[in-house]
């Protein structure tokens, strides 16, 4: 019975704490990150500007394409790189891991 008190008592807590975690992505300016990090390739609109385009850059705006691709790959590329572009850079040393997972509906919101 104590265990299961335990386990119990243990599992609220990590549920309460995995909450409390995102309370300070909002805290994060997206905005001025897109437009210091991103924007150079991807454009103000998420089109890609001509030299994103000609790195690959993809259209945030495309609705398809946006679908086609989970949250978890979005992180995944910001963090690491795109492995299908090799002219894409990694983000991952000079953004948070909180500051990354924000930019994901920054990013889908293009396609709004």
């Amino acid at each position: 019975m104590r265990s299961k008190v335990i386990v119990s008592l243990l599992f609220l807590v990590a549920t309460f704490c995995l909450g409390f975690s995102n309370v300070y992505a909002d805290d994060i300016d997206t905005t001025t990150i897109y437009a210091e990090k991103c924007a150079l390739c991807h454009g103000g609109d998420g089109k890609g500007t001509s030299t994103g385009i000609d790195f690959g850059t993809k259209d945030f705006t495309d609705k398809e394409w946006q679908a086609s691709r989970t949250d978890d790959e979005f992180v995944n590329s910001i963090t690491h790189g795109n492995p299908e572009n090799d002219n894409y850079i990694p983000f991952g040393d000079m953004l948070s891991e909180d500051e990354i997972k924000a930019m994901v509906p920054h990013v889908r919101a293009f396609a709004h």
